[in-house]
């Protein structure tokens, strides 16, 4: 599969699923799409134990029917399809919470979201992944400045005043806003590296 899965298009993931022995394919395109279903499901109100229930099902009938030869690019993108397929499993289980419910006199729950809502949840939820993976990347990258990184991460993801961070770093407050500089751009083309990379095809 090449050095750098993550810069592997999906198209290109797609591909490769056709062989039935190609596991690093699936485990990217695994590890690409089973935390965006979770995700998800965890926007329209299931636990995390049903949340990880549906990514799962959702990503293995992803798997089946590619294999199978269900997936047609020309009638639909591939998002909507793998959609499509955790918007149904969202359902099942908000029905089966319903009947619960309902068993034990409570009131009923909300309607099931449509595919629109799980549309744009879908959308949310993978710029969320694409950052987390993205930001791991460039953790994970050899000659990262261990103090720019935790400068970075304490500043802007924490939100910890640069005062403060420039005292735990043992750096200057001026320091800090130039790690902060450093690692944004690099943190921003990764990003935009690997959700080109994903969105083709997607």
């Amino acid at each position: 599969m090449g050095e750098n899965p993550y810069l592997l298009t999906t198209t290109l993931l797609l591909d490769q699923l056709r062989d039935d022995v190609n596991q690093a394919a699936w485990n990217e395109m695994d590890e690409r799409f089973r935390g965006v279903v979770f995700g998800v499901a965890r926007k329209f109100g299931l636990d995390e134990a049903d949340a990880a229930d549906v990514a799962q099902e959702t990503m293995v009938q992803s798997l089946q029917d590619l294999r199978a030869g269900r997936y047609d690019r020309s009638r639909g993108r591939l998002s909507g399809w793998i959609i499509a397929i955790a918007h149904n499993r969202i359902t099942d289980v908000q029905r089966r919470q319903k009947r619960g419910i309902r068993d034990m006199g409570e009131p009923a729950q909300p309607v099931a979201p449509g595919l629109d809502a799980i549309s744009v949840a879908w959308k949310e939820a993978l710029r969320d992944d694409v950052f987390r993976r993205a930001w791991e990347r460039l953790q994970a990258e050899s000659g990262q400045n261990p103090a720019n990184i935790k400068a970075f991460e304490l500043a802007v993801i924490r939100g910890v005043p640069p005062e403060a961070v420039a005292a735990d770093c043992g750096i200057s407050v001026d320091q800090v806003y130039v790690a902060k500089n450093r690692v944004a751009g690099k943190l921003r083309r990764i990003v935009e590296q690997m959700t080109k990379a994903y969105e083709d095809g997607l």
